[in-house]
């Protein structure tokens, strides 16, 4: 053990000796693996979002051909084909109003519902705080917690009204981030008295979702001017677009952490090269091929844990810095970007392992070449 000591002592007071280089080298590593970390919690996020449990026995009702959904606009009376599949077909269906929305600088969407139908119909779990109780008050999702940093109890201002912050809220989808208001606070701060944007409609257990569709988009009263489909289809249309920034996030972080082992590999030769003198001397005292690799082994893990460690504390600042001033956005539902514990466990490993390879590609002729030999060159 206290060769192993002795050994590291060795090892650090090369790393000084080497002044600059040392520090560049850490330096191209810190690029390389904030590179990594950025990356990685992209392809982490647009995952996540992506894989959220959806409930298929549910659909929805808007406008037909309607481009930005805020835009749609349903009549109480456009509920009555849906109300009469109650309850043969449909256990229940639910007026929903969204609204795309600057609130305290941040473009996030409001949507009201029945309070009876936030959790019955909507699955809102309630994880801290309470429901809203009075005029003025509502609850935010957990992606709308994330990007704004609000908390219980702080008032928004939302459409030129003041309103308090009365709980936080698990949902999933495209209700991860969405600020929740009674449908009647959001009728009298929009003035929309019995007009909706979406008629959310909840099927009885064991009915054929396909077969109400085709019903309710063939009934003469909705056709052309309503359409129906899967609430989970609009999920899928979100997550449609993040999968081409995730699938190149991926191809990205490997060619970060192959960057690690082509930097570590560079450094490696450039050692090797300038140093022949000093490792002949180490070969001349009994030192084995063997051995210098794991000094130059372990002098580059020493490296990459220090770089490792920077990049960390670098990329959480710029992510959060980032993210305070241009938050990362789809459909005005946040994406919240974090580094995961998984990632900084596999991204510890991937980096340590691939410096591995950096070092022994170029010292695989030191395990060939005799003493004699290195002194003749």
């Amino acid at each position: 053990m206290s060769r192993f000591f002795e050994g590291i002592r060795f090892i650090f007071r090369d790393l000084q000796s080497d002044g600059w280089r040392s520090a560049i080298t850490v330096i191209n590593l810190v690029i390389f693996i904030s590179c990594y970390f950025c990356l990685a919690s992209m392809a982490e996020a647009g995952y996540k979002f992506g894989n959220q449990q959806r409930d298929p026995d549910e659909l929805m009702m808007i406008t037909h051909n309607v481009f930005d959904l805020s835009d749609s606009l349903i009549s109480e009376a456009d509920f009555e084909p849906i109300r009469e599949l109650i309850p043969s077909q449909v256990k229940s269906v639910s007026p929903l109003i969204l609204k795309h929305l600057n609130i305290n600088g941040y473009f996030l969407q409001v949507r009201a519902a029945p309070l009876t139908d936030f959790e019955s119909v909507h699955h809102l779990s309630l994880l801290e705080g309470a429901w809203p109780a009075g005029k003025n008050q509502v609850v935010i999702g957990e992606g709308a917690r994330a990007l704004t940093h609000w908390s219980i109890g702080e008032s928004i201002r939302i459409y030129g009204v003041d309103f308090t912050i009365t709980g936080l809220v698990h949902s999933t989808g495209t209700k991860f981030g969405s600020v929740w208001m009674s449908l009647e606070d959001a009728e009298q701060l929009f003035n929309t008295h019995g007009m909706f944007q979406f008629a959310w409609i909840v099927l009885t257990p064991g009915t054929d979702p396909d077969a109400v569709i085709s019903q309710l988009n063939g009934d003469p009263r909705l056709t052309g001017r309503f359409d129906v489909y899967y609430a989970d289809q609009l999920y899928q249309q979100y997550t449609s677009a993040l999968n081409d920034v995730r699938d190149i996030s991926l191809v990205l972080v490997i060619l970060a952490l192959l960057s690690v082992m082509f930097g570590v590999y560079g450094s490696t030769y450039l050692t090797l090269t300038e140093r022949k003198r000093e490792l002949t001397i180490l070969r001349s005292v009994g030192f084995t091929s063997r051995t210098i690799r794991v000094v130059l082994s372990l002098r580059t893990v020493i490296q990459v844990i220090l770089a490792y460690l920077f990049s960390w504390v670098i990329t959480t600042l710029v992510i959060h810095w980032f993210e305070s001033i241009n938050p990362i956005m789809i459909h005005s539902i946040p994406l919240p970007v974090v580094i995961s514990g998984k990632i900084l466990l596999v991204g510890a490993v991937l980096s340590i392992l691939f410096a591995w390879i950096g070092v022994w590609l170029p010292t695989r002729h030191l395990q060939k070449s005799s003493v004699i030999s290195m002194i003749q060159r």
